[in-house]
């Protein structure tokens, strides 16, 4: 199949790794894969020392196309321009499926797809986790240029379904996927907690979210201090960064006497494997800009349990005694729920083992792919009978 995949922004945000993998792992199964994204400057292809979708099409191997605008925000004349040029491209290059994953390529690619004056297959992916909002252009997008809806949860799929008015056949839901060979704890991954400064002793609870005042730092906080004045194993590894993080972490930690508790490494990538194999457990409170809740599905790749608070799409992911603990996240309950796992080590191996289960059975990139290839077949199957 030749597949045109839409990315309506150059930002390296939440929905871009898992567009990108997609289309990864589609080039891998042997199909036509074309990006077309958001450029970021016109002095460079990619501004130096950043994160874009550019870029890191480049390094998967793809030659992104950029000539278009392909903006996150609605400009008319712009968005105009887009959907008379990607018409005639989508024509010229002869696409089977046109994929979008933001709400502005759905709109411009949907509406140019269909001025091809063929059937030309729309398919959207939500990355959010959540039902997509309620107003006209997503009516619209998804009433009239849509052929298929993949959503990353079931609670959302229900939601667009009755919101819209959408049946059954035209949404479908698709876990979202991390490379679970990347994470994999069979893959020779060596104990690192020295270089972090972690004792041999130490019971590790890890976080990965951006320091933001939404997610809930302090009650993790407050909790911690609580834990940890019972168990004096734990530790609080904090894999992240933010603006805020002096006002929301740093000077918080040393007011409640947690200088020598919490570990804070900030934002890891070349060694970020490394760092979450530190972790005994990771909590999660609040979706962040990826809104399927990635990092979540990271850990567990790796066979770590997960407390999570019952918020948005976690309880889905993470299943309440068995991969981990949903709770409502007091600090009170939080503080219970971290004990626990501290505290019982036959637990934390038994939900370590479902973890990696789940994620390996529900998580993997050869599972979510061969689900979307299938949506595509489905849609050209039509074309033919």
């Amino acid at each position: 199949m030749k597949i045109l995949h839409l990315f309506s922004d150059w930002k390296w945000t939440g929905p871009a790794e898992p567009a990108l993998n997609l289309c990864t792992a589609l080039k891998k199964r042997g199909h036509d894969v074309t990006i077309a994204c958001g450029k970021a400057i016109d002095d460079y292809p990619f501004p130096p020392d950043s994160e874009s979708v550019e870029k890191s099409a480049y390094e998967r191997g793809f030659v992104p196309v950029t000539e278009f605008n392909l903006s996150k925000h609605f400009r008319l004349f712009k968005a105009i321009d887009d959907i008379k040029r990607l018409s005639t491209f989508m024509n010229d290059e002869k696409y089977d499926i046109v994929h979008v994953h933001r709400n502005q390529d759905h709109l411009i690619g949907g509406i140019a797809a269909r001025r091809t004056g063929r059937y030309l297959p729309v398919v959207r992916t939500s990355h959010d986790g959540v039902a997509l909002r309620k107003n006209l252009r997503n009516k619209v997008c998804l009433t009239q240029l849509t052929d298929k809806l993949i959503a990353v949860s079931e609670k959302a799929k229900k939601a667009d379904m009755k919101n819209f008015g959408l049946p059954e056949e035209k949404v479908i839901m698709i876990d979202a996927s991390v490379d679970c060979e990347r994470f994999n704890p069979g893959n020779g991954h060596l104990d690192h907690r020295d270089r972090f400064g972690i004792r041999k002793d130490d019971v590790v609870a890890g976080i990965i979210a951006r320091i933001q005042t939404h997610r809930r730092f302090d009650v993790l906080l407050k909790a911690i201090k609580i834990a940890s004045q019972e168990d004096s194993r734990l530790r609080l590894f904090v894999i992240s960064r933010g603006t805020k993080e002096k006002q929301l972490l740093i000077e918080p930690a040393r007011a409640m006497g947690l200088e020598d508790v919490v570990i804070h490494i900030g934002y890891r990538t070349k060694d970020y494997v490394e760092a979450v194999s530190c972790m005994d457990f990771d909590i999660f409170l609040v979706p962040g800009t990826d809104g399927s809740c990635r990092a979540v599905r990271e850990v567990m790749a790796m066979g770590k349990p997960v407390i999570a608070a019952n918020r948005g799409i976690l309880p889905e992911i993470v299943d309440d005694k068995v991969t981990g603990l949903v709770i409502d996240d007091t600090p009170e309950n939080l503080a219970a729920a971290i004990l626990k796992l501290v505290k019982d080590e036959g637990m934390r191996r038994k939900m370590s083992e479902a973890s990696l289960k789940k994620a390996q059975d529900k998580f993997s990139l050869e599972s979510m792919t061969e689900k979307v290839e299938s949506v595509y077949e489905e849609l050209l199957h039509r074309i033919k009978h």
